[in-house]
């Protein structure tokens, strides 16, 4: 089912419910929309209820400021909540998303059983460096050529650092699988470093991987995520 909730500010939040059983919020990564998840709708919502936001200045979603920040999709994700009446959430996030899934638990652990990671980075060095000069050449080509406003706070959002501290982390106490391809955009020995400050946080490193980990390596990845949570729901 297709829905729109309206946040404080007025902004216009789109997000899908589709199935039932424990709910599962996917959150898409940098520019991308729902939609990406289709091989992991496909393969969940027999098994869950997928709860699926376009985040704000996304897909159909939209802002009414003039900035975007990781605080202001967490708030959008918890008016989702409050209006879906959902007291506890299991998280999938990837890049971008899993970056954000991370920023909602930091602020309401309570709400979240576990959390599937894939692809997160916490800092912007902690991405390769030809990662970082092209996160910095679209952001500049956003505003000086293509002179969208939206396009360049949705790029900006990439390189900012997660607004958590190293204190948080290690106070997260959620059962936690990240998963990284083994060419993603952070080194898998970086992401074993971030993965050590959570507390009942496991890394999975898929062979043969780049960044797009939900699309290319779909099968690997759906039955990893899904013994996961099975394991956690019990």
């Amino acid at each position: 089912m297709k829905k729109i909730v309206s946040t404080a500010d007025g902004s216009h939040i789109f997000y899908r419910t589709i199935g039932q059983g424990p709910p599962l919020f996917f959150i898409h990564g940098n520019s991308g929309s729902h939609g990406y998840f289709k091989k992991q709708i496909d393969f969940f919502k027999d098994r869950f209820q997928l709860i699926l936001m376009d985040t704000r200045d996304h897909g159909y979603s939209g802002n009414k400021k003039e900035h975007l920040s990781f605080e202001q999709i967490v708030s959008d994700m918890n008016v989702i909540l409050t209006h879906e009446k959902i007291e506890h959430i299991s998280l999938f996030g990837f890049s971008d998303g899993a970056n954000i899934a991370l920023t909602f638990a930091s602020q309401f652990q309570q709400k979240v059983s576990q959390m599937i990671l894939v692809s997160p980075n916490i800092t912007f060095n902690q991405l390769k460096p030809m990662q970082q000069f092209i996160s910095n050449k679209l952001h500049w080509a956003a505003k000086y050529i293509l002179r969208s406003k939206k396009k360049e706070r949705v790029l900006q959002l990439a390189r900012e650092d997660l607004p958590i501290s190293e204190d948080k982390m290690n106070s997260l106490m959620i059962p936690t699988l990240v998963v990284i391809g083994d060419h993603d955009i952070v080194s898998p020995d970086k992401m074993a470093s971030f993965v050590k400050h959570l507390p009942l946080g496991n890394l999975s490193v898929i062979k043969r991987c780049g960044h797009s980990v939900p699309r290319i390596k779909a099968t690997e990845l759906n039955q990893l995520s899904l013994d996961f949570l099975e394991k956690h729901n019990n």
